[in-house]
């Protein structure tokens, strides 16, 4: 740290907040960028000019603000973006973070034929077995990696995708534009699991991090199931929200 940000400052704002503020500039201006681990408590205080517990202030004013991650035994780390979903409604990750402002990309891992597994089949009511296109597509938020996707299809509309460019085109205008077919309603399953091996890699995480996994069954206006997703997101940048409205229950 340089002397500028020596903590040793005048004025009535509490030195912690002068540390947190010159540290939340380094993270917004990208000098820190997410992932980074900061330098240790002691060293830390020591480059400030300030106690252990003036530091401690400080990162507890960012850990707030979900600026930085404190790991148990590994250190404190900028955190990375999240996701702020709201599992009330029906939307998709890239287009709710892009209304919000964040510069989502998608990277298209491939597309193959496959044959479904049970919880696939089971979810697009297709006899076991069933050979069904597989796509997998990385969110990256500000080029950080934010959600592996696994989209399944039945082998009749698969067919027909195989042949758009998935790496240009999103998947629910192929569907929608190419095949005429509009997604009304979905069925969403939240869990807590832990990252393997091959998805560990894409994130950027590692193997056995805490994440959690959505699986959403996507139906047209007949009620046909159209697509099975998994998406996989890794624990730190994942928050559920709904809007709650108390009603008072007369005796």
């Amino acid at each position: 740290m340089n002397g500028r940000l020596n903590g040793k400052v005048n004025g009535r704002v509490p030195r912690y907040h002068r540390i947190a503020e010159a540290l939340r500039e380094r993270i917004r201006g990208g000098e820190l960028a997410p992932g980074t681990r900061l330098p240790n408590q002691r060293g830390l205080a020591r480059s400030f000019g300030v106690t252990l517990m003036t530091l401690r202030q400080a990162l507890e004013v960012l850990e707030r603000e979900q600026l930085i991650a404190r790991r148990h035994g590994l250190g404190t780390f900028v955190a990375g973006p999240s996701i702020d979903y709201d599992i009330l409604q029906l939307q998709r990750f890239a287009g709710d973070l892009s209304a919000k402002g964040e510069r989502v990309d998608t990277r298209l891992l491939g597309s193959r034929p496959a044959l479904g597994d049970r919880r696939v089949t089971d979810a697009l009511r297709l006899p076991p077995r069933a050979r069904v296109l597989v796509v997998e597509r990385l969110r990256l938020v500000d080029g950080h990696p934010m959600s592996l996707q696994r989209s399944f299809l039945p082998a009749h509309i698969g067919d027909e995708v195989m042949r758009a460019d998935l790496a240009s085109t999103p998947l629910h205008q192929v569907l929608e534009f190419k095949l005429g077919i509009v997604i009304e309603r979905a069925s969403e399953t939240v869990s807590a699991m832990r990252l393997g091996r091959r998805e560990a890699r894409e994130l950027g995480c590692r193997a056995g991090a805490p994440a959690f996994e959505s699986e959403r069954v996507s139906f047209d206006a007949t009620r046909a199931p159209v697509v099975f997703d998994r998406v996989f997101i890794p624990g730190d940048r994942f928050r559920i929200t709904r809007e709650l409205v108390y009603q008072e229950v007369s005796a």
